[in-house]
């Protein structure tokens, strides 16, 4: 199995006379482009996920569909609560018992829930890591996904991928 984690693109700022509802926080236009480069690079280099799973979160979701436009998947593009308001590591771990050992998987979500995951999965002790605004990072199992039994296939940043390129 893999799973490719993908923090949202830059959104618009927390303001409770502009968004009462932290969930429909938009992406921002520089988040917007800079989400399109991005996801165009991903392609160039391969990224071919069976199925991209976002967080509900307006932010999370555009950068889901910006990615799986520049893809050519938004027919694998679902919503999963788990990713968002829902999340917590143990809902993330039974969200991954449910999948199949062969799939590749694209998780859109949010901060500090992604780092926590990607820290568990990867390291059996405390890892700290952090993901940047449309940062992308790559675990490979071995069979299912289990705490500690990940390895480490990439971290990128945006300017990382480009520069790739």
């Amino acid at each position: 199995m893999k799973l490719i984690l993908m923090r949202h693109a830059e959104a618009e700022e927390s303001d409770l006379l502009r968004y009462k509802d932290d969930a429909l926080r938009p992406l921002t236009r520089n988040g917007v482009e800079t989400q399109r480069i991005l996801a165009r690079g991903l392609k160039r280099m391969g990224l071919a996920p069976d199925r991209i799973v976002t967080s509900p979160k307006l932010r999370a979701r555009q950068t889901a569909e910006i990615t799986a436009k520049a893809l050519g998947l938004e027919d694998v593009l679902t919503e999963n609560p788990g990713l968002g308001e829902a999340y917590s590591l143990k809902a993330a771990l039974i969200l991954l018992a449910e999948c199949q050992v062969h799939e590749t998987l694209l998780w859109v979500g949010h901060e500090p829930d992604l780092s926590e995951l990607a820290s568990a999965l990867l390291a059996r002790q405390g890892f700290n890591l952090k993901f940047v605004k449309s940062g992308v990072l790559g675990i490979k199992f071995s069979g299912g996904a289990r705490l500690g039994m990940g390895s480490l296939i990439y971290f990128y940043r945006p300017q990382d991928v480009l520069a790739l390129l």
